[in-house]
């Protein structure tokens, strides 16, 4: 699958107005500090909260590793369509109150909730190391997808290494220049595409073909009748949804854009336009990945996570003049997968430059702190974009890899900020032994008790098992009476 040269002056005209954007983000910052670089100023409008969550929530996961999924299994992948929209439900469980708190503490990172709550550093450093690791397997996740994606559309003009380093480079600059204010107008242009992309290409395929579950609904129910009336797959599927459910509602970067909202108005008509967005964005390329299947049936793991470009590129070879639907998807999964990662970016330096350096170095002045963003930049760029090229992880891995782990962090977040009692001493002794477990089971996943739940399921399990026993003994030893 080649851009020819109107696709691919599409291409670059996109790329080069990204960095426009950050260049007039600059100009409307209002001020050289933290507040402004890492969250706009908390001033979030309903549309550019909305844009921006779903930019940065739809990405290399939904173009690649959700249509691959769905290629190589089937239904199982269609828990990644309601594990997104029970996102939206977490969300509202917690969101309007760690709102308020944050406007009222003037809360900047994650960090900051997490010292305010629990008042402990070791609480603090423990969520913030699950956090970098996470949000480094978040990054190299989407790298490789939009690796895969250039080097297949330039025909090799690119390799995949060179389209890293060259996007890269891009998304740099502009986050450099604007920080949030940039990520966030350059999410809205990337948001409009990713929903007009996919929902374009999906009508395309299905109005040209008359093969695939996408084009018989009465097949697809009973493919799916049939994979819930096996206990294996329903016990796989239900573990997949509360996974994404639950982990994906305390990504770092999702917590940041609470605390950016201007009011929890704006947060709550936010979300409900999210509920729905998976209707338009997920099935879509679900459907196409499961009559991928049907299409091309001799694809190995990595090439079905390219089947969705490779049902594209088949379309073009019948001679129909639609050439400009190539770049069309190019574009809007470019958009999508460049608005994670600067994202998640932006979030791993709010870690290091807020919780590490302005906390060991307080007497940095605001304009310094800034300055330090800009470069971190740039250096959590290069490494990223080296371990993107040297790693050999497909894209799915890395997202149920990352899942395993931040859904650990749902206790400390969520349920601590629901249930005041919680003691730090159980939130700590909870993640501590529920990373461990995570950890343990993706190493020797023959020790999970059953197979078809997943480890970070189970791992969770057990965090809150441990929680509620060190809470137990602190309550007992409290409530316990004293000798006479």
């Amino acid at each position: 699958m080649i851009l020819d040269s109107t696709g691919t002056a599409l291409v670059i005209v996109y790329l080069c107005s990204l960095l426009a954007i950050g260049w007039f983000a600059r100009r409307a910052s209002a001020e050289s500090s933290l507040k402004d670089y890492y969250l706009a100023g908390g001033s979030l409008g309903v549309m550019s909260l909305f844009f921006t969550l779903y930019a940065t929530q739809y990405s290399g996961n939904s173009f690649f590793a959700l249509p691959g999924k769905a290629y190589r299994d089937g239904i199982m992948a269609g828990a990644f369509i309601l594990g997104v929209m029970s996102i939206v439900l977490i969300y509202l469980l917690y969101a309007p109150k760690l709102h308020r708190i944050a406007r009222q503490e003037q809360f900047i990172s994650v960090g900051d909730y997490i010292l305010w709550r629990y008042q402990s550093n070791a609480l603090l450093y423990t969520v913030n190391a699950v956090f970098v690791v996470v949000l480094v397997t978040f990054i190299l996740g989407n790298l490789k997808a939009i690796g895969l994606l250039l080097s297949t559309g330039s025909g090799g003009l690119l390799s995949f290494a060179q389209a890293i380093i060259l996007v890269c480079i891009i998304m740099a600059v502009y986050e450099t220049l604007g920080g949030m204010r940039g990520v966030i107008w350059t999410d809205m242009i990337q948001g409009l595409m990713l929903m007009g992309g996919s929902l374009i290409v999906f009508f395309l395929l299905l109005g040209r073909t008359d093969t695939g579950l996408m084009n018989h609904p009465e097949l697809l129910l009973t493919e799916t009748a049939r994979f819930f009336s096996q206990p294996a797959p329903t016990h796989q599927f239900i573990s997949l949804v509360l996974l994404i459910a639950l982990g994906a509602a305390v990504y770092p970067q999702a917590i940041q854009r609470i605390y950016a909202a201007r009011s929890e108005t704006t947060l709550r008509r936010s979300y409900t336009l999210m509920f729905f967005m998976p209707l338009l964005t997920t099935l879509p390329l679900f459907l196409i990945g499961i009559s991928g299947a049907e299409w091309f049936s001799d694809l190995n793991r990595a090439e079905s996570e390219q089947i969705v470009v490779i049902a594209i590129s088949d379309l073009l070879t019948d001679g129909s003049s639609l050439s400009w639907l190539l770049a069309l998807y190019m574009g809007a999964a470019i958009a999508a997968i460049m608005s994670t990662i600067d994202s998640g970016l932006l979030t791993l330096g709010s870690i290091v430059n807020k919780d590490v350096i302005a906390r060991r170095y307080p007497e940095i002045p605001q304009p310094r702190l800034h300055q330090i963003g800009r470069r971190l930049t740039w250096m959590m760029m290069a490494a990223m974009a080296a371990m993107a090229i040297l790693l050999p992880n497909t894209i799915w891995s890395l997202l149920v890899l990352k899942l395993e782990l931040v859904i650990q962090v749902f206790p400390a977040v969520v349920l601590g900020l629901r249930m005041p009692q919680l003691r730090t001493e159980a939130i700590l002794g909870g993640l501590l032994t529920g990373c461990a477990v995570a950890v343990a089971l993706r190493a020797w996943p023959q020790l999970s008790p059953l197979t078809d739940i997943h480890s970070g399921i189970w791992a969770l399990t057990i965090n809150l098992l441990t929680l509620a026993l060190l809470q137990y003994l602190y309550n007992k030893r409290t409530r316990k009476p004293a000798r006479r």
